[in-house]
């Protein structure tokens, strides 16, 4: 009788184990679903300010090719609507040439000079595409914000 007991009380504590690793489990996966979803609403916004901040003159089209091509590939590659934005990641990838930060700072100011004129002559030369992708971009902003958030 006592080995029946002592089996129920051995039973129901495993079933009690594998419902808790069940439930741990659901809840790390919420948890995750959640930080990705607040990831994705941050890469929106920050989507929609530099979209809008191009279309309106107030960042140079390099600049802002470079920050939304990093935040582009930061979206699950299946978002939809579709939309070509080929022009922002073709701008941003010919700026790799150009030294940034530092680099840029050890630069001599006739090096400098040379690369902010060729930058700005293939800026002139791709800011149209770029700005259609940019305002493409503000079109579907809204539809993937609602898909990626439900």
């Amino acid at each position: 009788m006592i080995w029946k007991l002592i089996l129920a009380v051995l039973a129901g504590l495993a079933i009690g184990a594998v419902l808790g690793a069940l439930v741990w489990r659901w809840m790390a996966r919420r948890q995750e679903r959640a930080r990705v979803a607040a990831r994705h609403h941050e890469v929106m916004n920050s989507l929609e300010v530099l979209s809008r901040a191009l279309l309106q003159g107030q960042v140079e089209s390099s600049e802002a090719s470079i920050r939304m091509a990093v935040l582009l590939d930061c979206l699950p590659a299946d978002v939809d609507p579709k939309v070509d934005l080929a022009a922002i990641h073709q701008l941003a990838e010919a700026c790799d040439d150009f030294d940034r930060g530092e680099a840029r700072q050890r630069l001599t100011p006739a090096e400098r000079n040379r690369q902010d004129l060729a930058r700005l002559e293939l800026e002139a030369q791709q800011n149209p595409a770029v700005l259609a992708a940019a305002g493409r971009l503000q079109e579907v902003l809204g539809q993937w914000r609602a898909r990626l958030s439900g």
